[in-house]
């Protein structure tokens, strides 16, 4: 992918799960949509599907690493970072049209804990990842009030996770008959339940598996 060309600065949090993307439109793609091998794309920037896959992997090998760090499904987590990573690329796009003065800071990423268990091959896109949020948070705050126009960009998703941009989120798109979707593929919206984390097999899982809660004793008069 074509990465943000900035020095990028902060102390950044690198979990990106509960983190909100800003500036989205209301766009799926269609037949015109980007090539195969392509998540998602912000006019000529490009995110692949393995970028996206070595993202989730390295954030849910730190979010294990991070005691205080809460655990979630990894279909969760490729839904929040695919939507904060268009949103931080549309801030980009944003930043370079207005010429906005950006200044940021190194992210720290490889002060996390639990970076030397991230896999090598994971690195370069999770930096990438975590240093357009960064910039994508400096740009809110130089432009002051005035916010992206989704409406301004061109904005594809991957028709595979049957997925659109809506009042800056992913939803559900529903809508895409014709092209065939697994439930692998398709993006997971909703927050699992603790007792839907329960159930997960390990390799579904982002960060530790959470402790099972004890039952309430049953009243018995």
């Amino acid at each position: 992918m074509k990465k943000v060309g900035r020095t990028l600065v902060v102390a950044a949090t690198t979990t990106g799960l509960a983190l909100v993307a800003t500036g989205c439109a209301n766009n799926v793609i269609g037949a015109d949509g980007p090539q195969p091998g392509i998540a998602a794309q912000v006019e000529d920037t490009e995110i692949t599907l393995d970028e996206l896959t070595e993202v989730v992997d390295g954030l849910c090998t730190l979010q294990a690493s991070d005691p205080s760090a809460a655990t979630t499904s990894r279909a969760f987590a490729q839904s929040r970072i695919l939507e904060a990573w268009v949103g931080s690329l549309v801030d980009a796009e944003f930043a370079e049209d207005r010429d906005l003065d950006v200044t940021t800071q190194n992210p720290g990423l490889e002060l996390a804990p639990g970076w030397d268990d991230v896999d090598e091959d994971d690195r370069d896109s999770l930096r990438a990842y975590v240093e357009a949020y960064v910039f994508s948070l400096a740009v809110q705050e130089a432009a002051a009030d005035e916010t992206p126009d989704p409406t301004e960009y061109d904005i594809t998703i991957n028709p595979r996770f049957d997925a659109k941009l809506e009042d800056r989120v992913l939803v559900p798109a529903g809508d895409q008959l014709s092209v065939p979707v697994s439930g692998e593929a398709s993006l997971e919206t909703e927050a699992p339940t603790p007792e839907m984390l329960q159930d997960l097999p390990d390799d579904e899982l982002c960060g530790k598996r959470p402790e099972a809660q004890e039952a309430p004793p049953i009243p018995l008069g």
